[in-house]
C-alpha cells in the first residue's frame, strides 16, 4: 500500500515543479525520457523541437550538376551514446558502454558504426538486440556529429563507406535558417550554403591544410596542420581571432578539438618527435609511415581555451594543461569526445584514447582498403592494434587491448545488453 501511495505521489507533483525540473534537462533525449514517465509529466512539458531532418544530399563541387560520374554526398547525423546497465544506481561497480549509431532514411532506424571509424559494423553478435528500449536503460548522449559519405548520381548506387574526399563537416547552430556548413576536404576549408538553388562551395585559402573544425560558443573554430587556430562568426563567417601556433617548433602534427565540461580543448599528437619516420602526404590528406619495423613513438599535448585578459587583439588564449582530472579524451578524425571515469571501477582519468590513423607506406602502395568491420573477425582497428591509450601523467602509451577495463567501454557489447537480459529489463 505504501508503495502504491509513493508511486501516485510522483504522478501528482506540481506542474510548476515539473517545469522547473525540465528546464535543467540538457538534451532532447532527456526531455523525451522525462515525458515518458507518466501522463501528468508528459502534459507538463512540451515536445522538444526537432533538429534539422537528416540524411540530406549535398551536391558536388564545381559547375557540373548534370555530368555523369560527378560524386555527390549524403550527410547523416551520427551520435555516440553512453548506455548504463539496469539497476546502476545500486551497483558499486557501475558499468556502461558506448555505442555509435548513424541515422538512416527510415524513421527510428539506425545502423551501428564501429566506435573507432565511420564504417558500419556488418555483422553484430547474434544476440545483439534489434530494438533498444531507452526506458530500460540510462542513456546519455555523449556527442552528436555528422557523417558524410560519397555517392554517385545513380540513386541505385550504394553509398560508399570509404570516403577519401571529406574529412569533417560541421553545421552552424541555426542551420535551419542559415543553411550553412563548414567542410574540410583534402585539407582545404570550404563553406557550403544550401539555399534550395544548388549547393555552392566557397573555398578559403588553398595554401593552408586544415585538420579539424569545431562549432563552439557561436563560432567556427579551425586548426591547421601547423597549429594555427582561427575563429569565425558562424553566421557572417567573418574572421574574429587568429592564434599563432602553440608548438615550440612549428611542425606538421595531427590535431583534434574536444569539448569537455563546457570548455574547448585542442589535443595535439606530436609527430615532430618522429619526423624521420612519419610525414604528411597531401594526396591522401594524412600521415604516412616510412618502411621499417621501428614503432612510432606516441606523445600528446593538450591545450585549453580560456578567456584572455590584458590582450587587446585576442579575446581567448590557449594554455597547456597536464591534468584532465577524472576525464578521458577520445580522439579520432571521425569524432572526438570526453567522459568521466567517476563511475568506472578500475579506470582512471587524465588519459587519451586515440585511433592511430597513420598509414603504412606499404598499405598505400598496395592500394589496400580497410576490411569491413565484422564482429566475427573483430573490429579492424582493434585487430590491427590501431587503437591506443596514452597516459598524460607519465607519458606512457600502449594498445587499448592492454587495458581491458577501458576496452570494455567500447567493445564487445556487454552481456547485460544482449538477448534476453536486455528484453527482460523492459
Amino acid at each position: 500500500m505504501a508503495a502504491c501511495r509513493q508511486r501516485s505521489c510522483w504522478s501528482q507533483l506540481p506542474r510548476d515543479l515539473l517545469s522547473c525540473i525540465a528546464q535543467h534537462l540538457d538534451s532532447r533525449l532527456h526531455v523525451l525520457r522525462f515525458r515518458a514517465v507518466c501522463s501528468s509529466w508528459r502534459a507538463s512539458v512540451p515536445l522538444p523541437p526537432k533538429s534539422p531532418s537528416f540524411p540530406k544530399q549535398l551536391g558536388s563541387r564545381g559547375n557540373y550538376p548534370t555530368r555523369k560520374g560527378i560524386p555527390s554526398f549524403l550527410i547523416s547525423r551520427m551520435n555516440v551514446y553512453r548506455i548504463c546497465r539496469p539497476g546502476f544506481e545500486a551497483a558499486s561497480d557501475q558499468k556502461f558502454w558506448f555505442i555509435k549509431v548513424e541515422e538512416t532514411k527510415e524513421p527510428n532506424k539506425f545502423k551501428v558504426l564501429s566506435p573507432f571509424s565511420r564504417h558500419p559494423i556488418k555483422s553484430m553478435p547474434p544476440s545483439f538486440p534489434k530494438e533498444l528500449n531507452l526506458l530500460s536503460f540510462c542513456v546519455e548522449e555523449t556527442v552528436s556529429a555528422f557523417s558524410i559519405r560519397q555517392r554517385r548520381e545513380d540513386p541505385d548506387t550504394d553509398v560508399d563507406d570509404h570516403n577519401p574526399l571529406i574529412r569533417k563537416i560541421t553545421f552552424a547552430s541555426d542551420f535551419i535558417s542559415s543553411r550553412s556548413a563548414v567542410v574540410i576536404s583534402r585539407g582545404n576549408l570550404w563553406r557550403v550554403t544550401s539555399d534550395g538553388n544548388g549547393n555552392p562551395w566557397n573555398k578559403f585559402n588553398s595554401n593552408i591544410k586544415f585538420r579539424d573544425i569545431a562549432n563552439f560558443d557561436g563560432k567556427f573554430v579551425t586548426v591547421d596542420l601547423y597549429g594555427i587556430i582561427s575563429e569565425r562568426d558562424e553566421n557572417t563567417f567573418s574572421l574574429e581571432e587568429i592564434r599563432s601556433t602553440l608548438d615550440q617548433t612549428a611542425s606538421e602534427c595531427e590535431r583534434y578539438f574536444v569539448e569537455s565540461c563546457g570548455h574547448l580543448y585542442l589535443v595535439v599528437r606530436d609527430l615532430y618527435i618522429c619526423s624521420d619516420q612519419v610525414y604528411y602526404y597531401p594526396k591522401i590528406d594524412g600521415f604516412i609511415k616510412e618502411t621499417g619495423d621501428d614503432p612510432v613513438p606516441v606523445k600528446f599535448r593538450v591545450y585549453k581555451r580560456i578567456p584572455c585578459s590584458g590582450d587587446e587583439q585576442n579575446e581567448y588564449d590557449w594554455v597547456e594543461v597536464t591534468d584532465l582530472g577524472d576525464q578521458v579524451f577520445f580522439v579520432s578524425t571521425d569524432c572526438s569526445f570526453s567522459f568521466s571515469t567517476q563511475d568506472s571501477k578500475g579506470c582512471h582519468g587524465n588519459c587519451i584514447i586515440y585511433v592511430d590513423e597513420i598509414t603504412d607506406v606499404e598499405h598505400l602502395e598496395n592500394k589496400e582498403r580497410y576490411e569491413e568491420d565484422d564482429d566475427n573477425n573483430e573490429l579492424w582497428h582493434l585487430k590491427n592494434g590501431r587503437v591506443g591509450l596514452f597516459n598524460l601523467a607519465d607519458q606512457s602509451s600502449g594498445s587499448l587491448a592492454l587495458f581491458p577495463e577501458y576496452l570494455a567501454m567500447f567493445w564487445p557489447p556487454p552481456t547485460w545488453l544482449m538477448g534476453d537480459q536486455a528484453s527482460s529489463s523492459s
